[in-house]
């Protein structure tokens, strides 16, 4: 994928950064991970689950979700990061891993775009899933580092997303 997000203008003359699909020609087609069961989670093994720029979700169904994150230079030096989502019908390798097994066996319920806006600016920054139970949830959102991305676990809250938590909308797929 691109290393940047093309930025799209909207009739309200607001900025959008869409996040980047691959494998995918909406959103909504994640919905078929609704129920999947992550079987194995692997980030580069040199890298963080904090500070990270590529990381694969392996589902007991056979897909494979590949996150990675853009930087993108929006105005004067404005800098914002989208995620990037590739889902793949088995697992990507990228190299080096090393499995996290902080998420295996979290059953996928409800899944949604992290979406931030201010100032006339509109960016697909991360997605979250919910629990079957809504009780847990995983995130991976863009954070402050061009290309990087930090992932929240069940049973842990996000350390260090681009934004304060607390100013992402969350669009439900």
């Amino acid at each position: 994928m691109k290393p940047f997000t093309t930025i799209d203008s909207l009739a309200d003359g607001s900025l959008y950064l869409p996040a980047q699909l691959k494998g995918l020609d909406s959103f909504d087609q994640l919905d078929l991970l609704r129920g999947a069961e992550v079987a194995r989670c692997c980030i580069t093994a040199a890298q963080r689950s904090d500070l990270t720029w590529w990381a694969c979700l392996e589902f007991s169904s056979g897909y494979s979700l590949e996150i990675t994150s853009s930087s993108t230079l929006v105005r004067g030096w404005d800098e914002y990061g989208t995620i990037n989502l590739a889902l793949a019908p088995s697992a990507v390798s990228d190299g080096d891993q090393v499995g996290l097994p902080e998420l295996v066996g979290f059953v996928v319920g409800q899944i949604s775009i992290l979406r931030w806006q201010r100032d006339g600016i509109l960016v697909d920054a991360g997605i979250e899933f919910r629990s079957k139970d809504g009780g847990e949830v995983f995130s991976a959102v863009a954070v402050d580092i061009p290309g990087a991305f930090s992932m929240s676990f069940p049973r842990g809250a996000p350390k260090n997303w681009q934004f304060p938590a607390d100013e992402y909308a969350r669009v439900d797929i």
